[in-house]
């Protein structure tokens, strides 16, 4: 082979490199500032207790998480503290509760970071039915939707709920007649 030739496919080689690269980085590029730190915070924590790590103590996260729940914030941080790992699904980072300490506040909590959006949503599930709260920023034109895990997704399809709720109640035992009431004298 001649010189010319290697130094071409070497150039593409470089080129194709480069390229990949690129789509590798560019997502993060893309991300805000605040979400570049959120993403070098989780990214690394998947499949960690976030307790053991102490996530919910990191600024970055509980600033926030502060500012969004105000009044809610400490009986969501009880029902957190029960998770057990840091989830990831595309691009949502979450974790859910696997129980509740305090079951007259709320059953079940789940927090979800999605790094497209650098919104983070929580939902806190009372009574059956899930109360969200997430983040809306100032600069939208529209309200934005947080999007769910599959773990979490059912707690928000009506339709799914309206199932669980059938389901989930008893008929009740055939009940015999009373025969006759005789009046007190």
């Amino acid at each position: 082979m001649s010189t010319s030739l290697l130094k071409k496919m070497r150039c593409l080689h470089i080129l194709w490199l480069a390229l990949m690269l690129n789509a590798c980085v560019a997502p993060l590029l893309l991300m805000s500032p605040q979400g570049q730190l959120m993403w070098a915070l989780l990214k690394p924590l998947v499949g960690l207790n976030p307790n053991d790590v102490g996530l919910f103590e990191q600024p970055l996260i509980k600033d926030r998480m502060q500012a969004l729940l105000g009044d809610n914030y400490d009986t969501t941080m009880s029902l957190l503290k029960t998770a057990d790992k840091i989830q990831q699904e595309g691009p949502l980072f979450y974790m859910v509760s696997t129980y509740t300490p305090v079951p007259e506040m709320a059953e079940k909590a789940g927090f979800v970071w999605n790094s497209d959006t650098n919104q983070m949503a929580v939902m806190l599930l009372t009574g059956g039915s899930p109360q969200i709260i997430s983040e809306q920023f100032t600069d939208q034109a529209e309200k934005l939707v947080p999007s769910w895990p599959k773990e979490l997704a059912d707690y928000t399809d009506p339709q799914k709920l309206q199932q669980k709720a059938n389901t989930e109640i008893t008929p009740l035992k055939e009940a015999t007649p009373i025969k006759e009431i005789k009046p007190v004298q």
